[in-house]
């Protein structure tokens, strides 16, 4: 049977060896777990153009020099999530709060460190983050989840810019 596939965009906000992150209030089936900004492609929407909404939605940051790095699918037993992914260095504004988060920068090692992450964070993992960081590379990652975002396998692939 297939699984049903949901297209979305993760936006990687990098400065200084910290990220920005978004941490799901109370209430929220994800309580305390942090993510990385972005969400579902709308209809008539590119997908650079999601990732700069779903950024100001979700953390009140305007981003710029917005770059596509890659894809990275994720799949649960019974749906698949097929992120676009981009990454940015440049920004104007501030993490705020909102309803259903809270936005922050945090230094990516210790985000690394915390219990409740979801599996799109895999990507700032040292044997990973070339593919993102590196404006030579693009990447590809898919990884497989259990409901509880317990990683059960990755596969990952460098591509370099010729």
């Amino acid at each position: 049977m297939d699984k049903p596939i949901r297209k979305a965009v993760r936006c990687y906000l990098i400065k200084d060896n910290k990220v920005v992150v978004t941490k799901y209030k109370k209430g929220n089936r994800k309580e305390g777990y942090y993510d990385i900004p972005g969400g579902k492609i709308e209809e008539g929407e590119i997908p650079s153009q999601t990732a700069i909404r779903e950024m100001k939605e979700e953390t009140g940051i305007d981003i710029k020099n917005l770059k596509y790095k890659g894809i990275m699918t994720i799949e649960y037993p019974n749906r698949k999530f097929l992120f676009d992914v981009f990454i940015s260095n440049e920004s104007e504004g501030e993490p705020q709060e909102f309803e259903e988060n809270i936005s922050e920068w945090i230094e990516i090692n210790e985000l690394l460190q915390k219990e409740k992450i979801l599996s799109n964070i895999m990507i700032l993992d040292r044997f990973f983050i070339k593919g993102l960081i590196d404006d030579n590379c693009n990447f590809s990652m898919h990884i497989i989840v259990d409901e509880q975002e317990n990683i059960l396998n990755v596969e990952y692939n460098l591509e370099y810019k010729q």
